[in-house]
């Protein structure tokens, strides 16, 4: 176990992430129920590509901002809903696309001695 926990910190290799829209890291909890949380999540891309690719539009000196829904039906389900726009120097705003997230956690009244969420995100 030890070799292999060194293994991985000794030897890190480039990750490639599947957009850059929305950048979050989940905390186990989720939203409390019967409440809705609104969320905007602004992101700059300094250094992007710069040229069209298989019909994505170039990337660099992009300003993105999400609006994210999240509410909580349960003490251990809430549904979250994103929408994605992208801003371009000369070009406006543009519509990029939507995400639902719907999460669910282990519930409170388990008195698990971590807390464990899961989800996973559908978008279009």
């Amino acid at each position: 176990m030890a070799a292999c926990l060194l293994a991985c910190t000794a030897l890190p290799l480039p990750a490639n992430a599947q957009g850059n829209y929305e950048i979050q890291v989940y905390p186990y909890e989720t939203v409390e129920p019967h409440h809705t949380m609104v969320e905007l999540h602004s992101n700059f891309t300094l250094q992007g590509s710069k040229s069209t690719d298989d019909g994505t539009l170039p990337t660099n000196h992009q300003w993105h901002e999400t609006i994210e829904i999240t509410h909580g039906f349960d003490s251990w389900f809430e549904t979250g809903f994103y929408i994605f726009t992208s801003a371009k120097n000369g070009q406006g705003w543009d519509y990029v696309g939507s995400h639902i997230r719907p999460r669910v956690r282990v519930p409170p009244q388990w008195h698990w001695p971590v807390g464990i969420s899961l989800s996973n995100e559908i978008g279009w």
